[in-house]
Order: C-alpha cells, then structure tokens, then sequence
C-alpha cells in the first residue's frame, strides 16, 4: 500500500513541473502576436514604400504575386530600380517605361522580367553558394547556379523554317513552316558569389578574364546575379518575408550556350557547324504541359519540339533509326541543356571568331582541309565534331585561366590556351563562352597525320595509323605521332602506291639467294580493316598471278598484315628534330641527302619542297626510281605543314634493303674490295667446330635458328635490332695489321694450334679485332651530313666493357679514329661500290625461314671501306 502512494506522488509532481514548463514558454515568447522590429516592412510595403521600384511592382501585381510578397514566407528577389528598367527597355529598342507601360506587356516578356528575380527560398547573400545533399549534408560555397521561379512554360517561341539549322534532320518542317520550340528544361541563374570563388580558387586575375567585355568589375563584398551587379550596401536587405538583394539592373534570364552561339553574329560559322548536330526532339510530356498552361493557343496540330544537340552524355542516337550518330558524330556534351553540371559547375566552350576560322581555313595547318572541302560546312561530320568537341570543356571550375597552361583537350593534350587568345566573354545560364581569335584544332587533327585521315588518296593508311578495328598496339602510331614536343616528315603512300608492295621475305630471300617466288601485295581496306590480295612476281618484278588473300579477322592472317604495315610505318616517318641524330631533319629541307627512320632505316631524298624526291635503300638496290609528292586535280600538291612536321603524300611505296651483311660483302662481283676482309669474318669452319660448346666463342655470321625463328640466311651475331656501320679495310691493310701484331692469327694458324688455351685466346683476340669495326650508329656520307662524336663498338676490353671509336668529318670525308691507339681510318670514295652500301639483317618467325611470315626483328647497316686497321690495343 506504501509503495502505490509513493508512485501517485511521483505522478503529480510530474504533471505539476511540466503545467510550470509549458506556462513558462507562453509567457516568455514574445513574438506569437508580432513580429521582431528589426525585420522591418514586408517586401511589397519595401519596395512599395522605397517609390523607386513601380516597373518592378508591376511585375509583381500582374503576375498575381502582390498577395504573397505581402504575407510571411520566404522569398528572395534581386529588383531592379525603375531607372534600371528605363535603361534596359531603351536598350532593347523599346519606347516607354512605368508601370502603364509594363501593364501593357505581353505576359510572356512578364514572365520573362519577373520569374528569374525571385528565388523560393529566403537566402542572405552569404547562403546563396551553399547546397544541401542528402548524402553529404551542407556544401558551403560549391553552388554556382540555383534554380529561380522561372521554368520552360514561361514562354514558347516559334521557329521559322527559314530560321532552322540546314541539315536534314529539321527538313520536316519546311512546308509546315516553322514549329514551336520549348527549353531543354528550367533556366537556371548564374551566381556568381565571393564564397563560391573562393571555394573553387577563382582569383583577381581569372575573373578580369572571365568577365573581359562585360564591365564587371571584381567585387568580394557583393556578388553578381545572370551577370547584373548587387552591391555590398545593397544587398541583404531584411523583410518579414524574405530578403532583397537590390541589382544595379535588370536581372533576366541568361540564354544557354546554344543560343549565345547562335545569336553572336561574330561566331556565325562556329554556329553553323554547332547547329549540324542538332535534333528537333519531341517530348510528349512537355507538350502536354504547355497545352495545358497555354490551353488553346497552341493549335491542335502544333506539336512543340525540344532543341537537343547529339552529344556523348545523354543523346547519342536518333530517335527515328534513320542515321548512325556514331558514324554521324556527336558533340562532348549538349550546349543547350540546362541542367549540364548542376548547381555546382556548367560548361565552357571557346569559340573562334569568323575571321578566326577563315585564318585557319587558309593557313597551312588548315590546308588539308581545304584543298579537299570547299567550305567548312561542306567538312564530314565526324572531323567537324571532333573540332567542335575540342572547343568543349565540360567543367568551368576545373578550367580556371589560372590553369590554362595545364588545360586539357578533349584527348588529354594540352591546349594551349591563352589570355591573348580571347576576344570576349559571354555568360550563359549554363556555361561560359569565351570568344576566341584563335581556332584549337583537336590533335588528330593538328598533327602529320591529319591529311591522312580525310584525304580520298589516303583510306589504307588512315586505319594502318590508328588501327581502331583491329585494336593493335603494335600499329597505334597515331599515339607516337601525336607528339607536340617532337617533329616529324609523314611520308605517305597513295592508295595507288600500295598495290605494288614488294613482300621483303620473299624478296630477300630472293636477292640474297636467288631462290624462292617473290611477292607482291596489293593493300585495300575491307569492313574498316587493311587486308592484301597477294600476287606471284614476275621474272621482271611486275605484278603476275593472284595468290591469295589475307583478310581474316584474326590469326596468322590478321598478324602478317599488320606486321608488314608496321615495316611500311617505321620505314615512312623520320623524326626531323633530334639534335642528336646527325640524320634527322626535313626530309625536303634540301639540307642534307640522308635520313634516319623510325625504324632504323636509311632513306634517301633529293630536291625541296613540293620538288623533293626520295627513295628507301630497297629502291635503289632494284634500280626503281624515287618517290614525288603528288599533284591534286585542282593542281595543289600533297605537302603540308602541321604543329608537329611535315606530311607527304608520295606516289611510290618506299622499300627498305634485301640483301644482307653476309650476301652483299660476299657479292665479289659487286663488291670485290671487301673480300679479304669478308673471308676473315666467315672464320673456319675446324674452329667452330672445335669450339662448338664454348658460348664464349661465337662466329660473326651464324643463322641464329632457335626453334620459333631464324635469321633470314646468316647474320650478323653481334647485331640487336638496331643500326650500325661497319668498316671493311682494304686487302692491304689487313696485311699490314697481321704483319705488325704478333697476336693477331690467321685463321688457319689458329685452326692448327694444338694448345686449348693459346687456341681460344688467339681466336678471342681476332673476333674482338674484327668486331672493332662494327659500330653502333649507322653512319653515312652525304651532303650536309657531319659527325663528330664518341661510338660504341662490338668489341670488348678485358674489363668487357664496350670499347669505343671517335668518328668525324662531313660531306665527302668521313675518319674513324681508336681512342686508346689513336690509329685512323679514313673512308675510301674513290668507287661508290665501295661505300654508303645499305643492308638489312632479318629475323623471321620460323626457324625454316622458307616458311616464315613475319619480321620479328631487324637491324640496318651501312659499309664503308676504309684505308687502315682500327686496334684498341
């Protein structure tokens, strides 16, 4: 019983302290019965009271909204003062101001003044840059953009026909025509707010550019509304139902990016080629809104269109299956959606101005485009959207001028970008658009291989270098090529030019050894891959009886191809500013006659210019004459000059050396000089044999057969896919040198040398004599060709170390001195048989090389005779 009254107690005592609490509350609440002084009037009774703002209350009292600006709630409007409103309607041609005149505005333009000044929300200038996320909570300072009282049912505008962008994809509205096109989506405003520069790190000198042409001056104590000027001391301004922030003009909504392109008569050809992409789409429930809205001025047949843009996020298709967007192009993203980057970022796009684009049209850079298009629209698509999709950046923090010297393009290269490049700048509700002086052509586009993309003499190289179907690493070369900090010569066989492409592995084997049926491969492009059709030579070389055909997707096939695409590469591109290479340069500079390949290769190339002729070693082995630059049909030539080189389109495919080290020095008909010396490198065949086990004894010449591969007859053992010179001396000096050094045998002496150990160190000592004269570099004579420099030799010291010749001279003098004897060789050019004589050593996949189908490796080497001996010791 005790415990029960005990329990009562405790309830009352309770009840009694929450009556005291909830008394309390009452009591001390002032505010339930009227407002806080310092909140002021209402924001009707402001504006109404402030008798300078009778335009804006216009707006206010014919759109139906005088009742709720004068009730509680939470409103912020940016208005503008009646002065402001003068101003603006002088500046658009209209004549008058006042309420009267306001009241006699169509409701659209209303709409138009009004709707974007407010915002549905009470924001003190401090709050406009924050955002609320349900997943990350508040984000002070990120907004950029907020979404006003204005939406796509403001107003419809009707589009002419005449108007239209002229492509086929809006020619449905010609006998109509015109049509009424809706917004991609509510407009949204653009602030621009202390907190939110500093957020993102937008300085001083960025917004000096972002704002040149639009007088707005730096301000971090107010902010800028769709680019109108709010003050410091006029912003924040305190009502019961909200705040106001005072504008120095009229806040209206800004256009997207679309329409500014459109409508700046400075960029009209960026614009035309912008409007290529665009697509009337139709949005039923769009059409059912503004049916509803506008009830019967839409008429029952007037179906209103959206303006969307094929673009890579969120339209890449046509929604009536009649074109291929991905064969058509696309934009990177749609300039004209309003929603792109939401409320914390939009796009920005640089757009050169018509002079701009006519420069580059003209300049050498642009020449590929116009010697084969006689105007910009007449360009295919997929080369205007990859150039309008490089004017595109899709985040406007992330391309701060401050970080113009590391801006990307759209492929990841830099773009290059300057504060002189811009002319002006233009704000939209979503994005920025700096007006250019300058095209930035996209670097497939600016580099030695754009010609070959466009170009109808050019369709098998074009997939050779970019290889998009076959996905190859091996041929992307389009990567290699897009190098800006390089130079390069593109030498570029016509379509023509490659179907007679003399097959090196048979043709080697057939030079070399006079065996075998050489082949001719004739190249074509089949479902977007490079295939050949393969031909039997004739006994003179031309093409004869069909083969067969390589056109197999994958396999053996596929690789034989693309292995003779990548010899033909390596052979057609020159690096022309290594200042480390004596033989890089421009191959029609006129300043030299020799050039070093990409692949190790040596060509030749006579004349300047358009004139310049050149041929690979290959070429010359078979007597074929050089190849020229060719001639279009409106008589331009096909020479251009790109960012990074120099591309050619040549009539002749270039081909490298057959003949072998080992088969030309033999060639004693051909090359009698080099006998003595070509009978030392073969050594004896009791010595090899003697020391077959000892991996420290190995030939000069040997086939090199593993299982997988082979050298394609005897090569050069000491060779490592790379280039080199070897120095043959003469009969007379070789007998002078085993004269004089006691340790140098012959091999005849060596082969009856009876002692093991003698036996090996004299037959080291000669190999490593002999390989002194095989240098690193392939090095030779010619006009405007000078050396002067330390070379690595095969031969070793005792320590095994490389040991190394000093080589100098230019033009038609070239000497090779040791650099612990001093000893000296100088190149004998009494009988051009006898010097500046290419060759190339083959590796082959199979170790029958009869039966090979690819290069696996290769090394080129040019021979000199020379006059003397080189010893190092």
């Amino acid at each position: 019983m005790r415990k029960h009254k005990i329990n009562d107690l405790n309830v009352c005592l309770c009840a009694a302290v929450c009556l005291s609490l909830l008394g309390s509350c009452k009591d001390d609440y002032i505010y339930d019965d009227e407002a806080p002084t310092w909140l002021g009037n209402n924001i009707y009774e402001y504006l109404e009271q402030n008798g300078q703002y009778t335009n804006y209350l216009a707006l206010v009292k014919d759109l139906g909204y005088e009742e709720t600006l004068r009730r509680t709630g939470s409103k912020t409007l940016f208005p503008a003062t009646d002065e402001a409103f003068a101003n603006y309607f002088r500046a658009n041609g209209m004549n008058g101001s006042g309420a009267e005149f306001v009241h006699g505005l169509p409701a659209s333009q209303k709409r138009y003044l009004f709707n974007t000044t407010m915002l549905n929300m009470a924001y003190l200038s401090n709050m406009l840059a924050n955002i609320t996320s349900g997943t990350d909570g508040l984000g002070e300072g990120t907004a950029v953009r907020r979404v006003s009282s204005a939406t796509y049912l403001d107003t419809v505008p009707y589009l002419s026909y005449g108007n239209m962008p002229k492509t086929g994809f809006w020619k449905r509205f010609e006998k109509k025509g015109g049509t009424y096109l809706a917004d991609n989506g509510d407009r949204m405003s653009v602030f621009f707010t202390p907190q939110f520069f500093s957020t993102i790190g937008l300085t001083e000198s960025d917004w000096n550019v972002i704002a040149k042409g639009w007088n707005m001056p730096w301000d971090k104590s107010g902010f800028y509304v769709n680019g109108i000027h709010v003050q410091g001391t006029n912003k924040d301004v305190t009502c019961k139902n909200g705040y106001l922030h005072l504008a120095d003009g009229v806040v209206t909504p800004l256009p997207n990016m679309a329409e500014v392109i459109t409508s700046t008569p400075e960029v009209s050809q960026f614009a035309e080629l912008l409007d290529m992409f665009s697509f009337p789409y139709y949005d039923g429930g769009v059409h059912s809104n503004l049916s509803a809205t506008y009830g019967g001025a839409l008429a029952e047949d007037s179906a209103v269109f959206i303006k969307r843009y094929f673009n890579q996020n969120d339209f890449n298709s046509d929604p009536e299956g009649k074109v291929d967007i991905n064969g058509y192009g696309t934009l990177l993203y749609d300039p004209a959606s309003h929603s792109f980057g939401g409320n914390t970022d939009m796009g920005l796009m640089f757009v050169p101005t018509d002079e701009a684009m006519k420069e580059y049209w003209e300049s050498e850079e642009g020449k590929f485009l116009s010697d084969k298009f006689p105007r910009w629209d007449s360009v295919y698509t997929t080369v205007i959207s990859a150039f309008l999709q490089n004017h595109q950046q899709r985040s406007f923090n992330g391309a701060l001028p401050h970080n113009w010297r590391i801006l990307a393009d759209n492929a990841g290269y830099e773009l290059g970008v300057t504060e002189n490049d811009i002319v002006k700048t233009i704000p939209a509700n979503n994005g920025l658009i700096y007006v250019t002086n300058k095209v930035f052509a996209p670097v497939d586009y600016k580099c030695v291989y754009a010609p070959v993309l466009i170009s109808d003499s050019t369709s098998i190289m074009s997939p050779a270098i970019k290889n998009d179907v076959d996905n190859d690493y091996n041929l992307k070369y389009h990567f290699y090529l897009r190098s800006l900090d390089n130079r390069y010569n593109l030498l570029v066989p016509t379509d023509s030019a490659l179907q007679y492409y003399r097959d090196p592995i048979t043709w080697a084997i057939y030079e070399n050894e006079g065996r075998g049926e050489r082949e001719i491969w004739s190249f074509r492009v089949y479902m977007g891959r490079v295939v050949a059709d393969v031909y039997l030579a004739n006994e003179d070389g031309s093409k004869g009886a069909f083969l067969r055909t390589l056109d197999d997707e994958t396999g053996d096939e596929r690789s034989q191809v693309n292995d003779r695409l990548q010899d033909i590469l390596d052979l057609h591109i020159v690096v022309a500013d290594d200042e480390t290479e004596p033989l890089s340069a421009y191959v029609d500079g006129g300043t030299q006659s020799y050039f070093l390949t990409k692949g190790g290769a040596v060509l030749k190339a006579d004349g300047v210019a358009e004139s310049m002729k050149i041929s690979g070693t290959g070429d010359a082995e078979l007597g074929q004459s050089p190849a020229s630059v060719i001639t279009m049909g409106d008589g331009s030539t096909g020479r251009y000059e790109m960012s990074n080189g120099r591309t050619f389109l040549i009539n002749r495919i270039l081909q490298d050396s057959y003949k072998s080290v080992y088969y030309t020095m033999g060639d004693v008909e051909a090359h009698e000089a080099y006998a003595a010396f070509y009978q030392l490198l073969q050594g004896d065949e009791r010595v090899w044999a003697y020391f077959e086990e000892d991996e420290e004894v190995e030939p000069i010449f040997d086939l090199d057969a593993t299982t997988s591969s082979s050298g394609l007859g005897p090569i050069v053992t000491s060779f490592n896919n790379f280039r080199y010179t070897i120095l043959v001396p003469t009969k007379e000096a070789l007998d002078k040198a085993f004269a004089e050094d006691p340790n140098l045998w012959t091999w005849d002496r060596i082969a009856a040398e009876t002692d093991a150990n003698k036996k090996k160190e004299k037959t080291l000592y000669l190999l490593n004599f002999l390989r002194y004269h095989f240098v690193d570099g392939i090095l030779p004579m010619g006009n405007g060709i000078s050396y002067s420099g330390s070379y690595a030799t095969a031969a070793r010291d005792k320590d095994n170390h490389f040991v190394y010749l000093n080589v100098s001279g230019s033009g038609d003098n070239l000497t090779f001195t040791s650099e612990n004897t001093g000893e000296k060789a100088h190149v004998i050019t009494t009988n051009e048989d006898d010097y500046n004589v290419f060759t190339r050593d083959y590796i082959v996949n199979n170790s029958d090389y009869m039966q090979a189908t690819q290069i696996t490796a290769s090394s080129h080497a040019v021979i000199h005779l020379v006059d003397h001996v080189v010893n190092y010791r």
